[in-house]
């Protein structure tokens, strides 16, 4: 692992993307965010969009800890592998080596120490194999987006906390409801959650208007062709 990482820091593009990854406001936390994983059992962490807590609490929790083995369950196939191939894009490494997916009808790098992983997915292993073995994090994303597999796979994930103490559990949401997840993970003799709030970040934003707008489309001449003969945009 230690050569891994020296090969990767001696890639320009590791420090290229280094840099965009500590601007981020989840990565400014790291110190926070790696206490309260470590010494609680479970942590909730609300991060308002843009912050990088998708992308950087997963990696922060990977590289403090040399025996972690992390799930990450997103609600969405498409959010659980972009997000792998933007990790290994980070990470500057192979998809599929310390960092894959699960999803319905495809997987790659089920046995990286980092695995982002749909519900349905996580509902299967939980299925048959209830003590979830070798896994010491779980993360649920987007805890919000609420249904019954979600509170499925929480109810399991509450009943494992409960017999492996040694288990941590993150939850992930740009709009955390704390109160009721506090109280539900504070129950079944487990202690209170840890709390973790991330800023959001403020992305230059540019106004364009309709009629500006289709101007410089229609001086474009494949839009003007898309267009076809006899289309007037009125006086352009």
């Amino acid at each position: 692992m230690e050569a891994s990482l020296e090969t990767r820091r001696a890639n320009p593009r590791y420090a290229h993307l280094g840099e965009k990854r500590e601007a981020l406001p989840a990565f400014k936390q790291r110190e926070e965010v790696v206490t309260k994983v470590r010494d609680n059992q479970v942590v909730l962490l609300s991060g308002e969009t843009g912050c990088g807590k998708s992308t950087q609490v997963p990696q922060l929790i990977l590289d403090s800890c040399p025996t972690a083995k992390i799930l990450v369950m997103q609600p969405r196939k498409i959010a659980a592998t972009t997000l792998a191939e933007r990790i290994a894009q980070e990470r500057c490494c192979s998809l599929g080596a310390d960092v894959g997916y699960q999803v319905p009808f495809g997987s790659k790098g089920e046995h990286a120490r980092l695995v982002f992983a749909t519900l349905g997915v996580f509902r299967r292993r939980m299925l048959t194999d209830p003590d979830l073995v070798g896994v010491t994090h779980v993360i649920f994303d987007e805890v919000h987006e609420r249904d019954k597999l979600a509170d499925f796979n929480m109810i399991f994930v509450r009943d494992l906390l409960a017999r492996r103490r040694d288990l941590r559990l993150v939850l992930m949401s740009a709009t955390l409801q704390m109160e009721t997840f506090e109280r539900y993970f504070s129950s079944n003799g487990l202690p209170p959650p840890a709390k973790v709030k991330v800023p959001g970040r403020v992305y230059p934003v540019s106004e364009l208007y309709m009629d500006e707008v289709a101007a410089t489309l229609f001086k474009q001449p494949l839009f003007r062709q898309w267009l076809g003969p006899g289309i007037l945009c009125g006086g352009i």
